[in-house]
């Protein structure tokens, strides 16, 4: 089924260390036409980064409304995902390539009339993510343009093992030293978790970067 949304993201990064930093990010995601809400998400983790390396642990709730706009949506179905990840970026020439794995802990409320901690359908994730980020150009040594190019495939460990597939292209651009914005393109390839039905969706992302 294909479908065409936008998401709009805000993330904030607090350094309290050159090895230490957390990161919150907010994300709204809703269909163009009908413009209904798909999901409402939120990220919280903490980053350990002893060189290339880059581990964290965090924590995920999420909202999910409406899978088809002109479906609607009656119910808000809240999951609580807690994960853990690592990382770690290579250098080849001009080109940054990242390799990213990360394990999700998927809690979602399984009944409507019960709280999630009543009634609880619990699923592992296991994600992969490839990146290569391209400096385009520097002011005083620091990026102020940077292209990111990127595939992440996810796996459930159980029932429906394939979850979904994200290619994105992205531009990244410094407006301050501390501030950026981020326009994006995401195309999405899924399975829904509970029927069998796929969606083939077509994203414009806008993200806000503030970094303290």
């Amino acid at each position: 089924t294909p479908q065409y949304l936008y998401w709009i993201h805000y993330q904030n990064q607090l350094v309290l260390s050159p090895k230490y930093y957390w990161v919150n990010e907010i994300e709204n995601r809703r269909f163009f036409n009908p413009d209904v809400e798909n999901q409402l998400i939120a990220h919280s983790h903490f980053h350990y980064k002893p060189g290339k390396w880059d581990f964290a642990g965090g924590l995920t709730l999420s909202w999910i409304y409406a899978q088809k706009p002109e479906d609607g949506f009656q119910h808000a179905v809240f999951e609580i995902r807690p994960f853990l990840e690592a990382s770690n970026e290579l250098q080849i020439g001009k080109i940054y390539f990242q390799n990213r794995v990360r394990v999700d802990n998927r809690f979602f409320q399984a009944n409507r009339e019960h709280t999630i901690l009543e009634d609880t359908y619990y699923v592992m994730r296991l994600r992969y993510r490839l990146q290569a980020r391209i400096v385009l150009k520097r002011k005083e040594n620091i990026p102020t343009i940077g292209l990111r190019i990127g595939d992440e495939i996810m796996l459930h460990t159980k029932q429906k093992t394939f979850d979904q597939n994200r290619i994105y292209i992205s531009m990244d651009f410094a407006v301050l030293k501390n501030l950026s914005l981020e326009p994006s393109y995401v195309y999405v390839y899924q399975q829904r978790i509970v029927k069998d039905e796929f969606f083939s969706r077509q994203v414009i992302r806008f993200t806000l970067i503030h970094r303290i």
